[in-house]
Order: C-alpha cells, then sequence, then structure tokens
C-alpha cells in the first residue's frame, strides 16, 4: 500500500489517495509462472533462485480509495512517522482523552458515520442490518476490501440504536448483550454470505480508535490488514470475557497502547504525563 497526498482542480481541501494492490488470483498467478512470461532471472545459488516478473495489468490491479477533503488526522495516519507507546490511567482518561475526544473527534469528523447509520449514505453496501434498538448494528464492508478475494475479507461493523460509545473505555456489562450479539451475528452472516468460518475471522476492537463511534473489525485471519498487533487490536471475545469477570473492567485498567506522535492526543497525553 501507498498513500498519495495532493489535491484535485475540482475540489477544495487536501486529499489524500491510498493505493493498495489486489490480492493475486493463484490460479491466474500459477499460470503466468508456468508459461514463465516475463521473467528475469536475478540470482540463483544452490536450489535457491530469484527472478524479477511483470505480469499482465488483468491480474496486477490495483485498489484506490479517495479522502477528500481530507483533515490534518486523515493526513496522519496515511503518513509515515514515529508511534509512542502511552499508558493510560484511568484518571487521565477522565481529565485528558476524554475531554479532549469530545471537544475534537465528535461532530463533523463523524458526520459520514451518522451518514451509514441513518441510512442517507453507503445504503447499497450495507452488507447486514439487525435494526434491534438494544443490540442492533449495521456491517459494510471496509474500503480496503475489494470484496472479490475471500482471504483478504475486511469488514466493519457499526452501532446504530446506541449513543455515547466512544471506546473500550465505554463499555460495562450493560452492553453485554450487544457485543454477543455483534460477534454472534457477524460471524454468521460472513459464514452464510461468504463461507467463512467463525474460526477463520479475526474480531477486534481498536484502542485507540480512529473514529470515536464504537465499531467493531471482522478480517479474515490470511488477510494482511493494518492495526491487528499487539498494543492497538483487542479481540472482542476477551472483550466480552474481561466485562463478564469484572463489569467495569474498561474503566478500571489502565490502557498501554501505540499511538502516532503528531496526534493531538498523543501530545496532550505526552504533556499530561511529563507534567
Amino acid at each position: 500500500m501507498i498513500a498519495l497526498e495532493g489535491s484535485f482542480q475540482d475540489q477544495e481541501g487536501r486529499a489524500v489517495v491510498i493505493l493498495d494492490k489486489k490480492p493475486f488470483d493463484s490460479d491466474s498467478i500459477a499460470a503466468e509462472v508456468v508459461q514463465g512470461g516475463g521473467m528475469e532471472l536475478d540470482f540463483e545459488n544452490a536450489e535457491y533462485a530469484s527472478y524479477h516478473m511483470e505480469l499482465p495489468s488483468r491480474i496486477n490491479r490495483l485498489t484506490c480509495s479517495v479522502i477528500c477533503p481530507a483533515t490534518d488526522k486523515h493526513i496522519a495516519k496515511y503518513s509515515k512517522e514515529e508511534l509512542q507507546v502511552l499508558h493510560e490511567t484511568p484518571e487521565v482518561y477522565e481529565s485528558i482523552t476524554r475531554p479532549y475526544v469530545e471537544r475534537e473527534e465528535l461532530g463533523g469528523r463523524i458526520a459520514w458515520v451518522h451518514n451509514i447509520i441513518d441510512g442517507s449514505k453507503e445504503a447499497d453496501r450495507v452488507l447486514f442490518h439487525d435494526p434491534d434498538p438494544e443490540t442492533g448494528f449495521k456491517m459494510l464492508p471496509d474500503m480496503k476490501w475489494d470484496q472479490l478475494s475471500i482471504d483478504s475479507l475486511y469488514c466493519l461493523v457499526f452501532i446504530v440504536n446506541r449513543t455515547g460509545l466512544l471506546s473500550l473505555r465505554s463499555l460495562s456489562t450493560e452492553h453485554l448483550p450487544l457485543l454477543r450479539n455483534i460477534l454472534h451475528k457477524g460471524s454468521e452472516e460472513l459464514q452464510r454470505r461468504y463461507g467463512v468460518l467463525p474460526s477463520q475471522l479475526r474480531v477486534y476492537l481498536h484502542y485507540q480508535p480512529t473514529f470515536y463511534h464504537l465499531h467493531v473489525h471482522f478480517t479474515h485471519l490470511l488477510a494482511e490488514a493494518p492495526g491487528t498487533e499487539a498494543g492497538r487490536a483487542h479481540l472482542l471475545s476477551d472483550v466480552i470475557d474481561n466485562i463478564s469477570l469484572y463489569p467495569d473492567y474498561y474503566q478500571k485498567k489502565t490502557m498501554t497502547f501505540a499511538i502516532r506522535s503528531t496526534l493531538g492526543l498523543c501530545k496532550e497525553l505526552t504533556k499530561a504525563t511529563a507534567s
């Protein structure tokens, strides 16, 4: 994947263009390798050899995603920069993180999420909708997935009818039916629609999340999805177990996470820790 920053002549503001290689189709690639087309030897040593190979465009396509206008946070998300590991105590969350999120990350920043929830945008992309007022959600394919390669499956679940759920920190015992419903019905739908078994799925939440409206990631275990590393991803099954054991687990836990150094939240947390 490569991300480019620029602008379009007919649109105001900055733009981010993300180019991502579509997954190879094994049958097509195998045929090209067998034919040996466009292969140029780089080196060989005993049983090992390396070749440069050019593939036809029909099996070497890209996915192009565009964000315009792009905010500073969008730019930071796709820029190469340093990360820091921070430790957020419950006290720091209440005094620094939560006020920052409520001041800087809501409103217009998540207008696109509300457009999905109310059905005014992307209604044709909804894979599954549970309208239950307490446990309902919508599932959509992530922009990074081409919806062709099952091994690259990546979907997002958006909470529909519950307000005020920003992140893991918002969750407690009362939300267990919602979380269990997402895990069960989300996995069930992906198996019905794509034949992916629940045991082949990685279902998780991010902390800190990219945007602050509770959402859950469903990815195939073979998918090279960003943000699945320690210090970012929390398996939904573990979240459910933690809350089942301790109802206020995420209100009392010190959360450790990696965060981009240039983000406003990182700067405020670093300043608070230093003082």
